[in-house]
């Protein structure tokens, strides 16, 4: 019943804190005797719900959150969210209570609805909701012991052990017949740890007392068997079990409302610690104690109170959830505590993460807005004044004159009257101390005030009548002992000797009258006047020339960029924040200047404000980022106090207290910087790679899991990584790809690094971080992508053979053709040459009968007529059958022989037709050596002689001339109606067999009155 009581407490709380609890940013933390200062991790950066019941830091790095809504790992900068759904090997139940991890790294998860195993290997959820037929319900703890065994409470039902090797599962319940069982069923959260040095555990139970539960035997010792009589057995209320490292075993007795510190090795109780709020309400019953490396105790309890216990002494403090305090605790009550490396302190409350580090806190805030609120408004307070005894003056945008007594917390305003009040510009305010101890001096537009600390009243400065004319604004006062300067937005700077009120002008040193802006002024560590003129760079005022000189060495960085109020170093070095372009450092000892930007390590380059502490460093802010660079080292540590945004509605000024400390003004806040307490050594750390994402899935990644296998298609993918420590340092990430990139990826604070379009093959992911001048070791991945078989080695080779024996016979084949095309053309070359020669020989055949018949008809005549022409006619008959005879197996015959078997011919056809045949012949002698076809000009004669009609009246004129290597044989055209003896085959049969001899062809050209052959000589 007590349980029940307790658990619908606990929910009442829940919804109350629901309601009541805000959202807020992250800021850094406070040490121990300073108020403490938490950020805030919340369901706005991806956590999957704000009431976190459990955290576990897993052996790979990675922090596991148990929340009422999922379960979450966190890299240090993304979440992965495991919720409960239908799809097989998800998470089992929501509401996870509690995480261990047992020695195969396989993490089990105490749930609403039993206990859950994810596999380390596969990433599944498996479930165990029942025991024989029992049903385990709400599980509060679960602890994973040395020798691997899993042990488990379930609401109302005792203690479970689970040995994962067999699967059984030992219940220990409550049995009042037998003293040796467990005092009570109901195990309180946070109620089960292992003894150190014994094979035993360790139990608190609602309303029963404490328990040690000694393994080997099964037996339990408690107030009901308490045979040595051990103090820490008694029948009383106990909760929030744990140990602090030291062989002491710490835990609640809530009936007694006190912390018990039990000493196992001597089994004594050595401190008893008692809890008293503020508040009036009573500190007990606790729900938890967290005991960090320091062995401090951080201590929640059911009433909404918290607080820290000193280790050794415990010193009890308390601390508050404060909606109105963006910097406090997130909620009024936490489940679970973690520490990292650093020292971070990790509380796991019901509106978020909540974390702080005590022994690196180097800060204090003190918050004048919530004395004064209208510091809230525009940029705040803009200047700033210790005075001799320790007291912070402070000028604000609404010409207020604020006192602040840092010790005491106390603020007092002074407002400005009405008639002194400029419009002011943020920058545009100084204060110095008076020459008269009593006074503040108050620069601000064209103005001076006096404020006189002892009167608390506000008088003018005198000011010269010429200042009005020179200056178009005032913008920097500097006091130099007995002198007061000022430098504005002019051609002339004015000083005033203070004791005389005489008042001088300075020209500047350029050589003109124009205006020039002086950005700020200030003395160096040896009493030097410095001024930073816009354009024109740094001048310094010579006391023995009595003028002001331009510094002569050329500054670092290009282009224009907004200077601020410079500061100098302990080595009289000058370091000016240029906005947008950096910190410019200028040696005038050395003649040197440097300007120092993000690629020395620099949060950023929109510097605003720069202060060097009494330890050699260099602090630079820029709103809400700072950068400290220790010269010594040649390092940088960066830094973010979220109290506000990051934007142009405010700036920031830093300025040096004489105990060492800094102090920069935010809007609403002063933060007080300790720089003794800065840690210089960065704590290691190491990048931690948690997912790689496709298009339509998530894979989680696991430290030293082996490749990453990727499907043919998943060549587009992004892979998530980050540096899991939340305080001081801000990270530059650099990554790549072996196998695709060429060069190391800078990827600035980006976590995310993204691939597209990646072939196949075997890939390693590297990716490393810096810190200032301090580099991580590298972590890395190793995916393969699976190649499409077409740009496979395997497939490509096969390819290449399969195209070579193609080319291979393609080439055979090809050569085959080839050869019997060629064996063809031979055979259809020699057939043509045989139907030419056949056919010519037949045309020559067809010659000897026919022209044989018409000579010997003519010689008849010739011997009746004209005896003695008939012999020289026969034996001209006779030398053409003895020409055709010889030449009948030749292809071709000189022209010349031709010629003079023509000649023959033409003598022969003359004796037969008289006048009516007229033959002439034209021949060149340089083309009696060409060859010819034989009896070619006999054919083409005859050919004329047959076509044509030959008498007295139309005789018949052949021409036979040659031009361009052709012999032409021309004829007039009289055609006959009629041939008897023409078979159409001798032009025929000459143009097929030049064409085969020569590739040449005779052409033939008909005129209305000329028939004309052109035969090719060879």
């Amino acid at each position: 019943m007590a349980g029940e009581m307790r658990l619908a407490s606990f929910f009442r709380l829940f919804l109350l804190f629901s309601w009541t609890c805000i959202g807020s940013q992250t800021v850094y933390a406070q040490p121990v005797n300073l108020p403490l200062e938490f950020q805030h991790i919340q369901e706005s950066q991806g956590l999957s719900y704000n009431v976190i019941n459990s955290l576990l830091q897993d052996h790979d790095g990675y922090l596991w959150i148990g929340t009422y809504e999922g379960l979450n790992r966190f890299d240090g900068s993304h979440f992965t969210v495991f919720k409960a759904s239908h799809r097989a090997g998800s998470l089992p139940n929501n509401i996870v209570h509690d995480l261990c991890q047992d020695k195969a790294n396989d993490l089990w998860l105490a749930t609403d609805d039993g206990i859950s195993r994810r596999d380390s290997r596969t990433g599944q959820f498996s479930a165990i909701r029942l025991v024989g037929t029992e049903n385990l319900g709400r599980c509060m703890n679960i602890l994973c012991d040395r020798k691997g065994r899993i042990w488990f409470s379930s609401l109302n039902k005792g203690l479970f052990r689970l040995d994962p090797a067999t699967g059984q599962i030992t219940q220990f319940k409550n049995d009042p017949a037998k003293p040796a069982t467990l005092s009570g069923d109901y195990i309180s959260k946070n109620g089960i740890v292992e003894d150190p040095q014994r094979d035993g555990l360790w139990l608190t139970t609602e309303q029963n007392g404490l328990n040690y539960l000694d393994i080997n035997t099964g037996k339990f010792f408690n107030h009901k068997n308490n045979p040595e009589q051990l103090p820490v057995f008694r029948l009383h209320d106990t909760s929030a079990l744990v140990l602090d490292g030291t062989d002491k075993l710490l835990f609640s007795d809530n009936t007694d409302q006190r912390i018990l510190v039990y000493d196992l090795v001597h089994k004594t109780i050595t401190n008893s610690i008692s809890l008293t709020s503020q508040t009036g309400r009573s500190a007990f019953p606790v729900g938890t104690i967290f005991v960090d490396r320091k062995h401090n105790l951080w201590i929640s309890s059911w009433t909404y109170t918290m607080f820290t216990a000193e280790a050794g002494s415990y010193k009890v403090r308390e601390f508050f959830h404060d909606v109105a305090r963006r910097t406090s605790i997130a909620g009024d009550f936490f489940w679970a505590g973690w520490q990292q490396n650093d020292g971070t302190i990790w509380l796991g409350t019901v509106n978020g993460i909540s974390y702080t580090n005590p022994g690196n806190a180097f800060y204090q805030i003190h918050d004048l807005a919530r004395m004064h609120p209208s510091l809230a408004h525009k940029q705040g307070l803009t200047s700033f004044l210790e005075d001799e005894v320790g007291n912070w003056w402070f000028f604000s945008v609404d010409q207020e004159l604020l006192k602040y007594e840092s010790a005491s917390g106390q603020l007092t305003v002074y407002s400005l009257p009405l008639p002194m009040r400029q419009t002011v510009w943020s920058g545009q305010t100084n204060l110095l101390p008076g020459l008269n101890p009593d006074e503040i001096y108050i620069r601000q537009g064209k103005s001076v005030s006096i404020f006189n600390r002892r009167t608390r009243t506000f008088t003018p400065f005198p000011l010269p009548p010429s200042l009005f004319s020179h200056a178009a604004d005032l913008r920097s006062m500097v006091r130099q002992g007995d002198w007061l300067w000022l430098f504005g937005t002019s051609d002339v700077i004015f000083r005033c000797y203070l004791p005389s009120g005489r008042w001088q002008t300075y020209p500047l040193p350029f050589g003109e009258t124009k205006k020039y802006r002086v950005y700020s002024a200030g003395l160096d560590k040896t009493g030097r006047l410095w001024a930073d003129v816009r354009d024109k760079g740094l001048i310094w005022f010579s006391a023995g020339q009595q003028r002001f000189v331009p510094f002569p060495v050329q500054q670092a960085g290009s282009g224009y960029a907004d200077h601020l109020p410079f500061t100098t170093d302990a080595e009289n070095r000058l370091w000016i924040p240029a906005s947008g372009q950096g910190l410019l450092e200028v040696d005038p000892k050395r003649g040197t200047s440097r300007l120092w930007t993000d690629q020395d390590g620099l949060s950023t380059n929109e510097c605003k404000a720069v202060c060097a502490d009494a330890y050699g460093q260099i602090w630079m802010a820029s709103l809400n980022k700072f950068s400290i660079i220790n010269l010594a080292r040649s390092s940088v540590q960066n830094t973010t106090l979220a109290l506000n945004e990051s934007n142009i509605g405010y700036t920031n000024y830093m300025f040096a207290l004489r105990n060492g400390n800094l102090i920069t003004t935010l809007k609403n806040y002063v933060v007080e910087f300790m720089p003794h307490r800065i840690n210089r050594q960065i704590a290691p750390a190491s990048v931690l790679i948690s997912t790689l994402t496709l298009p339509d899935t998530t894979m989680l990644v696991q430290a030293h899991s082996p490749a990453i296998r990727l499907g043919v298609s998943a060549t587009n993918f992004s892979i998530s990584y980050a540096v899991l420590n939340r305080v001081q340092q801000h990270y530059v990430y650099f990554y790549t790809l072996d196998g695709y990139d060429d060069h190391w990826v800078k990827a600035d604070a980006r976590t995310v690094a993204n691939y597209t379009k990646i072939p196949g093959g075997d890939y390693t992911f590297r990716v490393k971080a810096v810190a200032g001048k301090t580099e991580t070791g590298e972590t890395t991945l190793a995916v393969h992508i699976d190649t499409a078989f077409y740009n496979t080695r395997w497939f490509r080779m096969a390819l290449l053979a399969l195209l070579l024996g193609l080319t291979y016979w393609l080439y055979l084949y090809r050569t085959r053709q080839t050869a019997q095309l060629h064996h063809f053309q031979i055979q259809t070359t020699r057939l043509e040459r045989d139907k030419a020669q056949i056919q010519y020989q037949n045309l020559i055949n067809h010659l000897n009968p026919h022209f044989l018949f018409n000579s010997l008809t003519s010689l008849n005549s010739l011997i009746i007529t004209k005896p003695k022409d008939a012999s020289q006619f026969l034996r001209k008959l006779s030398t053409i059958y003895r020409y055709i005879l010889q030449n009948k197996d030749k292809e071709l015959v000189s022209l010349q022989d031709e010629l003079t078997f023509a000649q023959n011919y033409i003598d022969l056809q003359a004796a037969r037709f008289g006048s009516d045949l007229q033959i002439s012949i034209n021949v060149d002698a340089a083309y009696l050596t060409h060859r010819i076809v034989p009896v070619t000009i006999q054919n083409l004669l005859e050919n004329a002689i047959k076509h044509n009609i030959l008498d007295e009246e139309s005789p018949l004129y052949i021409r036979i001339f040659t031009e361009n290597n052709t012999l032409f044989v021309a004829n007039t055209l009289q055609k006959k109606d009629f041939v008897e003896t023409s078979n159409k085959q001798g032009l025929a049969s000459l143009k097929s067999l030049y064409g085969y001899l020569s590739g040449r062809e005779i052409s033939i050209t008909q005129t209305d009155t000329e028939f004309t052959v052109a035969v090719p000589l060879l």
